[in-house]
């Protein structure tokens, strides 16, 4: 009984923190104050005032306090391509918080580039092709979109790095800051594979992001829209420990804190009816179907997709960036308010990496769209994108197989692309990653208007060039390397064998690509695409 005493009375005499009065002024370079900013320490929202200051009490429990940058403005600070939009903030804090921006020139209009999964980890030439491929060639479409008068920034979709190599390999997200050399302004999103794995738990194992990243969740303004940045994985990462791995599991969702932020930060949003902009690792929707196929749910995230959903019933135009699955999924609501795109990762296939010894990573998906990104271009009343893969035009946007000329013997990995398949005879077949409700692809033979279906298929070219040749090499090919059976594919019957057939596809911004097969193809469709 004493010592339930002595404990109750412990916890009376201990001093519980108390919020800290957090204020600050908000100006531009020249010291002029700007009114209306919207300040948050991930919790409370608040607006500056005519004289640019602002006040709040915050508990500092995730250690900083972030300005969401007006429209027009850029943060006057950088951290190498970091725009510096927050500031570290200790309990107990007394001094001002203050934050300086920079107008923006008036003449040119946004571009965003939107890149998923680099997932740098310092092994298996990673880090090579980081310099020698995706920063040469996302800088390309940075010096592209400045000669064409766009202004723009980079926004990642999370999985900068990998947390299973952070400590074994000696490379985290210092050293992807140091390595990720892109000549624009770039906001990050965090995704499951940048929590630092030595701490069990969502916050704390994000701690090792706040202090090299920033916030994990923010927002911002520009161009019109207002961009905002989630963090919508909650890793739990059991008997993390200092100096020891946990178990890195995770579940995507959103905590209840962060959502109430979420809500708060839309009400400072004045026009509803302008483009919203969502970023967040996981994905959002579920998964697009084909013909004849019903959507069973409408969030793939269950723990919390709701919820977001009624957060989000004053806005009509609203665009969902994300990343997380390796494959390309590009999906709307059945409304058609929410689209979501969610992006083929810039590392491709990442799966193989655990094997011994470890293989370079695969430049595409499971779904067999190429490794890439995505640009946003906002020079027109309703932003559009286009996808483009890394060392590749940015015409291309589909791969097609001439089925007479696939032939897959291995009946273990596939049954669908047997020799002399009747179901196959004189089919064309075609991988539309970007495709999306709304677009289009048709087939012409000779001029003839072809029918087309979209189905549900796995990629030929995905088991020719990595299931196949890592099974001959002895590697026991479970699903994750297996090519995933995608909806953006599309079937028409050809009359005879040896006609060309013309594919179109028109995305739903009115943009055309079209492809001619011709047909009979060479010996196999590697051959076919290994000859272009």
């Amino acid at each position: 009984m004493r010592i339930l005493f002595t404990s109750i009375l412990s916890a009376i005499l201990l001093p519980v923190m108390a919020d800290t009065l957090v204020h600050g002024t908000v100006t531009d370079v020249a010291g002029i104050p700007v009114a209306g900013a919207a300040i948050s320490d991930g919790h409370e929202v608040v607006l500056t005032d005519l004289a640019g200051q602002y006040s709040l009490m915050s508990p500092l429990d995730l250690g900083y306090v972030f300005v969401s940058t007006p429209d027009g403005y850029e943060p006057a600070e950088r951290l190498g391509n970091r725009p510096k939009f927050w500031q570290h903030v200790a309990q107990g804090e007394t001094s001002p918080v203050d934050f300086r921006l920079r107008r923006l020139p008036s003449d040119s209009a946004l571009a965003v580039i939107a890149v998923a999964d680099l997932q740098i980890a310092n092994r298996a030439v990673d880090r090579e092709r980081l310099r020698d491929l995706y920063v040469p060639d996302l800088n390309r479409a940075v010096d592209s979109l400045r000669s064409c008068g766009l202004n723009p920034i980079v926004l990642t979709l999370g999985d900068q790095t990998c947390e299973y190599y952070w400590y074994d390999n000696n490379y985290g997200l210092a050293d992807f800051n140091r390595e990720f050399t892109v000549g624009a302004p770039v906001y990050h999103t965090m995704g499951n594979h940048d929590n630092d794995p030595y701490f069990a738990g969502d916050i704390p194992a994000a701690t090792t992001w706040h202090r090299e990243m920033g916030p994990s969740y923010y927002s911002f303004n520009r161009g019109g829209c207002h961009f905002v940045v989630l963090d919508n994985i909650l890793y739990n990462n059991a008997d993390g420990a200092p100096g020891h791995h946990g178990k890195r599991d995770y579940r995507t969702g959103m905590t209840s804190s962060q959502l109430a932020w979420l809500e708060r930060d839309l009400a400072t949003v004045r026009d509803k009816d302008a483009p919203l902009f969502i970023s967040m690792h996981g994905v959002l929707l579920s998964y697009p179907v084909a013909e004849g196929d019903t959507v069973k749910t409408v969030y793939r995230m269950t723990n919390g997709g709701q919820h977001i959903d009624s957060l989000l019933a004053p806005f009509r135009r609203i665009n969902v960036l994300s990343g997380h699955a390796h494959n390309s999924h590009f999906q709307h609501t059945p409304d058609g308010r929410i689209r979501e795109y969610n992006y083929q990762a810039a590392c491709g296939t990442w799966w193989p990496a655990r094997i011994k010894p470890p293989r370079p990573n695969f430049w595409m998906g499971g779904d067999g769209a190429p490794w890439g990104y995505a640009i946003w271009n906002f020079s027109t009343p309703e932003p559009t994108q286009l996808y483009k893969g890394f060392a590749m035009s940015p015409d291309y946007q589909m791969r097609v197989y001439d089925l007479n000329c696939v032939a897959i013997t291995d009946t273990t990995l596939t049954k669908a692309y047997l020799p002399g398949d009747e179901s196959n005879r004189n089919v064309v077949l075609a991988n539309v990653w970007a495709y999306e409700p709304g677009c289009s692809v048709r087939m012409f033979e000779d001029g003839r208007e072809l029918k087309v279906t979209r189905v549900k298929a796995q990629d030929p070219l995905h088991f020719m060039l990595r299931a196949i040749p890592l099974k001959a090499d002895g590697v026991a090919v479970n699903k994750a390397l297996m090519p995933e059976n995608t909806a953006h594919m599309f079937r028409a019957h050809a009359s005879r064998p040896d006609t060309p057939v013309m594919v179109e596809f028109t995305d739903i911004h009115g943009h055309t690509f079209t492809t001619v097969l011709s047909r009979p193809a060479r010996n196999s469709c590697l051959e076919t695409f290994l000859a272009k």
